[in-house]
């Protein structure tokens, strides 16, 4: 396992050749070989990047990618101009290139895109002052082109629900390099005996913060790192009471099978990750509580450590679960529906 101070600079190597252009939309095309032309050069793309077109110009993902590149260019340049003439496209667009000079992305050049050496200044600066990114250590990391995933967090910075069962807080952070989506920052919560991690939101007045991208016409590139800052900062601060809430699971009744029926929808769920969470209730190193301390577990634990799961999917389970340590869930005796309240 790395620590923060590590992390910052295997970013830096990773990234510090990223490179973004803005050309005019009207420009753009796509040659019969697949290469993107800007009206001066034509550039590779990613698959990352093709699936990015392909939501772009509503065309499923996978199918778009059966394309001969012949097919491809022919439904691209017929489709995309459309794009640009009904409003769905400003008249610049910015295409993000990686160190080999291949298009991962595309975005809005009218909003400010932060680079990932940026983020993991931003990251340092919010620590709190008791501690240094060497004490703090990285659990999960995902870096490519298109994404920068990381969740960490302090050993010095835990409880104990149970005898030998601490749980560690620290931040969770998810960042697109190509500007797909802004940047997402939530409480991390990380259990030591088996490393079950899980993330929760961070609230303002009892309302859910996150961060937005800015426009450059009206804000500037320090609005935007100082929105990073202080809700990194908040998430520092909101660790200890969203640490409390998962202690008092211990004092809930569990929920039944039925309750993840219930959320299926809402995450995604498929039946293999609800069995698998059903079995996962019964895997406690330490053994289940017959409360909702269970799920809690059961859930991080899927999160964590099935391999199979894509990023999106691992990202939803450990929302599931964090957000689940924050709640209060008891069943309607009139309905027989399961009630969620925030705790």
């Amino acid at each position: 396992m790395i620590n923060l101070m590590q992390l910052t600079q295997q970013v830096r190597d990773e990234y510090e050749n990223l490179l973004s252009i803005v050309v005019p939309t009207e420009q753009i095309r796509m040659t019969e070989h697949g290469q993107l032309f800007t009206g001066k050069n034509e550039f590779p793309t990613t698959r990352e990047a093709s699936e990015h077109f392909a939501r772009l110009l509503k065309a499923p993902p996978r199918f778009y990618l059966t394309f001969e590149p012949d097919l491809r260019a022919l439904f691209f340049n017929r489709r995309f101009p459309t794009l640009s003439a009904d409003g769905v496209l400003g008249r610049d667009i910015r295409l993000t290139l990686n160190k080999e000079r291949q298009i991962i992305g595309y975005d809005d050049p009218t909003l400010f895109k932060i680079s990932p050496i940026k983020l993991m200044e931003i990251i340092n600066t919010s620590l709190p002052q008791s501690l240094s990114a060497e004490q703090i250590e990285v659990s999960r990391l995902h870096i490519s082109d298109t994404t920068l995933s990381l969740s960490c967090y302090s050993p010095q910075i835990g409880i104990e629900p149970r005898v030998g069962d601490i749980i560690n807080g620290g931040v969770d952070v998810h960042h697109s390099t190509s500007g797909e989506f802004g940047t997402q920052i939530r409480v991390y919560l990380r259990r030591k005996i088996c490393q079950n991690g899980a993330c929760t939101h961070i609230c303002d007045d009892r309302k859910h913060v996150r961060a937005r991208r800015l426009s450059n016409g009206k804000f500037d590139e320090n609005d935007m790192f100082n929105q990073i800052e202080r809700l990194l900062i908040v998430a520092w601060r909101q660790i200890n009471s969203k640490l409390e809430a998962t202690r008092g699971l211990l004092n809930k009744k569990k929920v039944s099978a039925e309750f993840l029926n219930q959320q299926r929808t809402r995450f995604s769920l498929n039946n293999r990750i609800l069995r698998l969470i059903e079995h996962a209730i019964t895997q406690d190193e330490i053994g289940p509580t017959g409360t909702q301390y269970d799920f809690f577990n059961a859930i991080s634990r899927v999160a964590t450590h099935d391999n199979s799961l894509s990023l999106r999917q691992q990202r939803r389970l450990m929302f599931m679960g964090g957000e689940f340590s924050q709640q209060d869930v008891h069943k309607c005796p009139q309905c027989g529906n399961w009630i969620i309240g925030q705790n």
